[in-house]
C-alpha cells in the first residue's frame, strides 16, 4: 500500500497541523519562576538568627564612612578542622582529619584610614596585630554560635561584653518563654573582613578600642516550636553575613577582644 491509500480525517489534519503544547510551555516557565524564588529565600540568610545588638550612634556601630581596605598578604594558616569533618587516610594508613579550607582575612591596607587606626591600636595594645586579632575573632566566633543555640551563659559570659551579654540572655530568655530552640551548626566560615576601626577616649581618661568585623559563614540555623516545626531557618546549608563588633579597654588584665554588638551585614 503506497502512502497515497492512506487517509487521514480533514480534521484530524488540521489539528496535527496548527497544535501547538502552549500548557507545557507555561507549565515549564512557573517551574523556573518557582525554582528561582525558592533560591533566593533558602540559599541565602543574612545576620545571625534570634538577636540583634546595636550600638547607638550614626551607621551601623557609629563609626565614620567606611573606606575600602586591601587584602593582607599574610595570612596565617589553615584552623583546626571542624567537628564532623570526613577523614582522609595517610600514607601510614591512619585515618587523619581532613584538612578544614583556608579562612581568608582581609585587612585594610596601612595607607588607607582604618590602616591608619589599626596602627593607633596597635601602639596601645602591646603585641597586637591585625591577622592575629582575626584569627582570635574566629575563634571567638566559633564559640559564640554554638553557646548562643544551646543558652549556655557561662561560656558567652567569657567572650561577650556585659552589655552584649545582657543583649544575648534577653533573647535567650525569650526563646525559653516562647518553647523554641535553636540550632546552629557551623558547617564553615569563609572570610572576616576588617571594616572600621576606632580608638576613643572617655571622660575619665579610660581608652577603649573597637574594630567592626563582617564574617561570612555557612551554617544549618533553624529556629522550631515546641512541636519541632520550623519558625525561622531552614535545614539547608545557608551562607550568612554578620557584622561583629570588638572592644578592648587599655589598660586592663584582661588581653580578649569581647564581643560588643551584632548586626547582620
Amino acid at each position: 500500500m503506497s502512502s497515497d491509500d492512506i487517509h487521514l480525517p480533514a480534521g484530524l489534519m488540521a489539528h496535527a497541523g496548527h497544535y501547538f503544547p502552549w500548557d507545557l510551555v507555561v507549565l515549564f516557565v512557573l517551574a523556573v519562576v518557582l525554582g528561582v524564588r525558592l533560591y533566593r529565600v533558602l540559599g541565602r540568610r543574612v545576620g545571625m538568627q534570634g538577636v540583634r545588638q546595636e550600638r547607638p550612634g550614626g551607621g551601623r556601630f557609629g563609626f565614620g564612612p567606611q573606606k575600602g581596605g586591601a587584602p593582607d598578604t599574610a595570612r596565617p594558616g589553615a584552623p583546626p578542622p571542624l567537628p564532623g569533618q570526613t577523614s582522609a587516610t595517610g600514607g601510614n594508613g591512619v585515618f587523619a582529619p581532613a584538612a578544614a579550607p583556608e579562612v581568608e582575612y582581609e585587612i585594610p591596607a596601612p595607607v588607607t584610614r582604618v590602616g591608619g587606626v589599626l596602627a593607633d591600636i596597635a601602639g596601645a595594645f602591646p603585641g597586637f596585630s591585625p591577622s592575629g586579632f582575626l584569627k582570635d575573632a574566629e575563634d571567638t566566633f566559633r564559640q559564640v554560635v554554638p553557646a548562643f543555640a544551646a543558652g549556655d551563659r557561662s561560656a558567652l559570659e567569657k567572650l561577650l561584653t556585659p552589655a552584649a551579654l545582657d543583649g544575648f540572655s534577653a533573647a535567650i530568655d525569650a526563646r525559653t518563654q516562647a518553647g523554641e530552640t535553636q540550632r546552629s551548626d557551623l558547617r564553615g566560615v569563609e572570610s572576616l573582613s576588617i571594616l572600621d576601626a576606632m580608638l576613643v577616649s572617655a571622660e575619665d581618661g579610660v581608652r577603649t578600642g573597637r574594630i567592626e568585623v563582617r564574617v561570612v559563614s555557612r551554617q544549618v540555623n533553624i529556629l522550631t516550636d515546641r512541636q519541632g516545626e520550623p519558625v525561622v531557618g531552614t535545614e539547608a546549608v545557608t551562607e550568612f553575613h554578620d557584622l561583629w563588633l570588638f572592644e578592648r579597654v587599655v589598660g586592663q588584665s584582661d588581653t580578649r577582644w569581647r564581643l560588643a554588638a551584632s548586626c547582620p551585614a
